[in-house]
């Protein structure tokens, strides 16, 4: 079951962390700027845990494109024969507004 905590945010604002622990899981938790969209987060979650089909997104959240696609040159990218094309094209990808994105936000 989660639990849900009120918060000081910044700009002295409230804030809402939701928190869901589970046996043989990680805990979870994320903080949200009403008590509903932490309600309606726990609720997702704790279906996907219970059907057995969760997938932790934290490192997807904390984590930009361009920050992935630095990976992806150094590890996949450097061993091609097309490394440099290949690196200009990582570049502009990592100089864009969609660099800057966490690879789990979406559009809302």
């Amino acid at each position: 079951m989660a639990t849900f905590r009120k918060r000081p945010g910044p700009g002295g604002r409230t804030v809402w962390q939701a928190q869901i622990i589970r046996r043989g899981h990680e805990r979870q938790y994320k903080t949200f700027d009403t008590k509903a969209e932490a309600e309606a987060w726990a609720a997702i979650i704790e279906s996907e845990i219970a059907r057995g089909v969760f997938v932790s997104r934290a490192e997807a959240e904390g984590t930009t494109l361009a920050e992935a696609l630095e990976r992806y040159a150094l590890e996949v990218s450097s061993r091609k024969k097309t490394a440099s094309r290949e690196r200009l094209t990582i570049r502009e990808w990592q100089s864009s507004a969609l660099g800057r994105r966490a690879l789990a936000s979406h559009q809302g």
